[in-house]
């Protein structure tokens, strides 16, 4: 059994077990996250795991489906939250150590990011898929939901973009004007070389002027 499998086959347990399920979808999706590349490529793939559990498990359970799901989606919310967070807080340090927030690692990190909640909800929709109309349903009101009142992870997501969409803004300004200024010290540098070479060149000019002169008045 591969590790999506195992994932969706706790989170089926999870919803069956129905004891304070929100936690449990959360560290649930949390310990599958921290065994694998925080990419967006494998947040997709525990979210759409979990969802596919959530699924199995609802099927077959007494609990209110509504409540189920809605708890459910709040726990891998909160799990995408801690990983918008990691994302934050590295992003951080690496402009702490003066990492240029141009590098492309850099820009990639914030790309992902940008698109991280859409790719979040879009995972958990494709899961819904598998499930009965009247999962489907039911799913289609609890995004329905998160659509007014959103997501903890797009607000994380929005507040770090802003933080170093500003930076990034800062680099580009401070960037410019210290090209602005090698621009200008290159040229005042050449202005003065030139104008070094010019007077050894009239020096010289002079000097081959004054040596015929001199040789006649000697005469």
């Amino acid at each position: 059994m591969n590790t999506d499998e195992m994932l969706k086959g706790l989170a089926r347990e999870a919803v069956k077990q129905s004891e304070n399920l929100r936690s449990a979808v959360r560290e649930l999706t949390l310990n599958a996250l921290r065994s694998r590349e925080l990419t967006v490529r494998e947040i997709k793939r525990v979210v759409k795991a979990v969802t596919e559990g959530v699924n199995l498990g609802a099927a077959t359970s007494r609990i209110d489906a509504d409540r189920v799901l809605g708890e459910a989606f709040a726990g891998m919310d909160e799990a995408v939250l801690k990983a918008v967070q990691a994302n934050h807080l590295a992003l951080q340090q690496l402009a702490a150590q003066g990492q240029s927030l141009r590098d492309s690692h850099v820009k990639k990190a914030l790309d992902e990011l940008e698109r991280l909640e859409d790719e979040f909800v879009g995972a958990v929709k494709e899961a819904t898929k598998k499930g009965s109309q009247q999962l489907r349903d039911q799913w289609a009101s609890v995004l329905q939901r998160t659509q007014v009142s959103g997501t903890v992870t797009a607000a994380e997501v929005e507040r770090t973009l802003e933080e170093f969409g500003d930076r990034m803004r800062d680099a580009v300004r401070q960037q410019r004007r210290t090209a602005l200024k090698a621009a200008e010290m290159m040229a005042e540098n050449f202005t003065t070389l030139a104008s070094g070479i010019l007077i050894g060149l009239t020096e010289g000019l002079q000097q081959g002027k004054r040596e015929p002169g001199d040789k006649a008045s000697e005469r």
